[in-house]
């Protein structure tokens, strides 16, 4: 079967919702557009920390906008609020660096009102910076190649999913089956078998190459709805604990998509065909999991 790109999405604002596109451009970061802005946390002690809904209270950032407008603008939209255009001439450079998992990362200000609009909406001090473009963040060594950057996304410049992956874990369930928006890719696949994925390598999508770098480990946002900003289950979360959980002498986790890393720069568009170049085993801490490519049973 014909593996197609069914879905692409961008996160201007880490942490907020997914903007649907018809194709996503690749940089060197990653899709133009994704995860360049940052809320950071502004009281004393956490002062510069980066924000995302994993911490108690910003779980409702699932329920905020972010449409990029003409030449660098941005608006913001949450409800029971006005929205909130940011213009490039409202940034300026922050007197010290922000924290994004422990990496010091150079950032833009957006000013004093992007930062009481977002503290009102969060009852949370905090402030709005946008990713400098002189930052370089480092992707993991070892998974990478030297000069490998990514923006103010978790790990890699890219996260992938697959159609019959979430198909066959929804049917492991107990409860509801969520969707495909609770695990936040940038592109969906479909016509892959069940976690094929976990053995693809490099693969082709229009005019651009990209390389699957290693399995996606999740945290608790899967349990959050990201319609409503709620968690009302453990799941997805549980039943990847008992199907997905793994470790290796590198990784360990619970385990849902890949994260890949852009080798050619172009436009990957919905409807695509992706060829696969290359597979490779799978990852190590993928080895003893119940639910993988080739050993699938639907209970």
């Amino acid at each position: 079967m014909t593996i197609r790109v069914e879905s692409c999405f961008v996160y201007p604002l880490k942490a907020a919702a997914a903007l649907p596109v018809e194709q996503l451009e690749l940089t060197p970061l990653g899709p133009l557009h994704d995860r360049r802005w940052l809320l950071v946390n502004d009281q004393h002690k956490r002062r510069g920390l980066f924000l995302s809904q994993r911490e108690p209270g910003c779980e409702r950032l699932a329920l905020v906008g972010a449409l990029p407008g003409q030449y660098g603008s941005m608006t913001f939209s949450a409800p029971a609020m006005q929205p909130l255009s940011v213009e490039p001439n409202h940034l300026s450079e922050r007197e010290s660096a922000v924290d994004v998992w422990g990496e010091a990362c150079r950032a833009l200000d957006a000013g004093d009102e992007a930062a009481a609009w977002f503290s009102d909406y969060l009852n949370l001090p905090c402030r709005l910076v946008k990713m400098d473009e002189r930052t370089a963040r480092p992707t993991d060594p070892e998974y990478s190649q030297p000069g490998d950057r990514v923006s103010f996304a978790d790990s890699m410049p890219l996260l992938v999913t697959n159609r019959a992956s979430l198909e066959v874990l929804n049917a492991h369930m107990q409860d509801e089956a969520v969707g495909m928006e609770r695990f936040r890719p940038n592109l969906v696949f479909t016509g892959a078998a069940a976690f094929e994925e976990d053995v693809m390598h490099t693969l082709r999508i229009g005019d651009s190459v990209i390389e699957f770098a290693l399995p996606c480990a999740r945290c608790k946002v899967p349990t959050i709805d990201q319609r409503t900003g709620k968690t009302l289950s453990k799941e997805p979360v549980a039943t990847l604990i008992a199907t997905r959980r793994g470790a290796s002498a590198t990784l360990k986790g619970i385990f849902f998509g890949q994260n890949a890393l852009p080798r050619t720069l172009g436009t990957i568009r919905c409807g695509d065909t992706v060829e696969v170049l290359s597979r490779r085993p799978v990852h190590a801490a993928l080895e003893h999991v119940s639910l993988k490519y080739g050993d699938i049973t639907v209970a």
